[in-house]
């Protein structure tokens, strides 16, 4: 199957709906695993309760903070089992990422979307240099929140007998808000790196995985010169507007939490659709980062089989051919 690769205005999540949805089936999948352990834990504890787990609704929490303190040896196990799930999770999740990238650059002779068997073999190809790209960036963005956690602290108790404590609480958040603001700059070089993944992988490329994640993170250096910043407020909007979702469905749990029949069905369709909307929002934040990848001085060079050329090269050559 010959894939095209699409100029960076075609670039578009709103154009991919169907892989958009194969992301969510693979998170709501992931998701109702991940519960599992959670609510076999809950049912052992409440299961033989009048009202069920009813009473973790109660105002105060005070049954779902003493639920959380019991000495249960089912607690370990369950944590365990929860942490396992999601770090499995997190590496597994590269596949569905690296299929979505492939369908967001490329699309087919007849300008359809990708099938979803090329885009998930592309993924497949793609799975080694994302997740070495996730070890990488988790733990930089994990030692820059410990830096700023440390130095921020330094700041608060070394300045508190001179300033006050108020005025030395403040500027530790501010401290520690620098930091997090540099761990999501990470976040997002960590993004562009990914788009040139899978764009070299959704083109055909046999590089080895080592090799392809260093072309990645040079693509993502190249894409950064000069437009880090633009880059950085593309993902951020985005961002504001996934927080604003889970705030919502925040809003929705505690107006009907604990309730069963219509109120459960409204409060679990509500949830789907705020993933759904952060997914969506994902999308279209790779697809704004692979356009700045391809408009790159230098960007990662498509490694296709001969019949697979890039878009403008086919476009250069028909205009010399008139």
């Amino acid at each position: 199957m010959t894939l095209i690769p699409l100029a960076p205005s075609e670039i578009r999540a709103r154009r991919r709906p169907g892989a958009i949805l194969m992301v969510f089936l693979w998170e709501l999948g992931w998701g109702f695993l991940i519960a599992s352990a959670v609510h076999a834990w809950a049912r052992r504890v409440w299961g033989a309760d009048v009202e069920g787990d009813a009473a973790l609704w109660r105002p105060g929490g005070r049954d779902l903070l003493a639920w959380l303190d019991l000495d249960d040896p089912a607690l370990a196990v369950s944590a365990r089992m929860l942490f396992l799930l999601l770090f499995v999770s997190a590496v597994a999740s590269q596949l569905p990422l690296g299929a979505l990238l492939t369908s967001l650059a490329f699309e087919r002779e007849d300008a359809r979307p990708p099938r979803a068997r090329a885009a998930m073999r592309a993924g497949v190809s793609a799975f080694m240099p994302l997740a070495g790209l996730l070890v990488l960036g988790a733990l930089a963005q994990i030692l820059v929140v410990v830096a700023g956690v440390m130095i921020s602290s330094g700041v608060d108790h070394g300045l508190a007998e001179k300033i006050g404590d108020a005025r030395s609480f403040v500027l530790r958040v501010v401290t520690f808000a620098l930091f997090a603001a540099i761990a999501c700059v990470i976040g997002v070089f960590v993004d562009l790196a990914r788009a040139a993944v899978g764009r070299e992988a959704g083109g055909g490329g046999d590089a080895p995985g080592w090799t392809t994640m260093l072309r990645g993170i040079r693509a993502a250096m190249d894409a950064s010169r000069g437009r880090l910043s633009r880059a950085t407020i593309a993902w951020a909007w985005r961002a504001a507007l996934g927080v604003l979702l889970v705030g919502l469905g925040a809003i929705a749990a505690s107006a009907l939490g604990g309730k069963g029949g219509a109120a459960l069905v409204a409060l679990f369709v509500i949830h789907q659709l705020v993933v759904l909307g952060r997914v969506a929002l994902r999308a279209s934040w790779l697809a704004r980062a692979l356009g700045m990848v391809i408009e790159a001085p230098r960007a990662i060079a498509t490694e296709a089989p001969a019949e697979i050329a890039p878009a403008e090269d086919a476009q250069r050559e028909a205009e010399s051919e008139r």
